[in-house]
């Protein structure tokens, strides 16, 4: 699946069909763990043309990020190999924290008012 293969490959700010852009990236992180929404049925729906249950795909990939496993492509991968694959587990799971993190709200001075009264 090109969303899996997405996930571990090296980021371009450029945009060419031979690299992954981060918005690449994140489309795949999304669309390989959503719960719900139109990913998730996209992903279901193909999933479900190889019998595969796209939802535990998708709690499979979840649980990955948040740092189960991911095993290597290969059965007997080289120590080069395993350990670039190492590092891009890790830059994928601090990608999946980001986009799992709501974005910092400034304090608002609304608030502060409010509190103060």
């Amino acid at each position: 699946m090109q969303a899996y293969r997405d996930l571990f490959v090296s980021i371009r700010n450029e945009s060419n069909a031979s690299f992954t852009t981060q918005s690449d990236q994140d489309q795949a992180i999304t669309f390989l763990t959503d719960k719900a929404g139109a990913m998730a049925r996209h992903r279901n729906s193909l999933c479900s043309l190889i019998s595969w249950d796209g939802d535990v795909l998708a709690a499979r990939l979840r649980a990955m990020m948040e740092g189960d496993d991911f095993p290597h492509p290969s059965t007997e991968p080289k120590s080069a190999a395993r350990a670039q694959h190492e590092a891009a587990v890790e830059r994928l799971r601090r990608r999946w924290r980001d986009l799992k993190l709501p974005p910092k709200r400034p304090a608002s001075p609304v608030g502060n008012l409010i509190a103060a009264e």
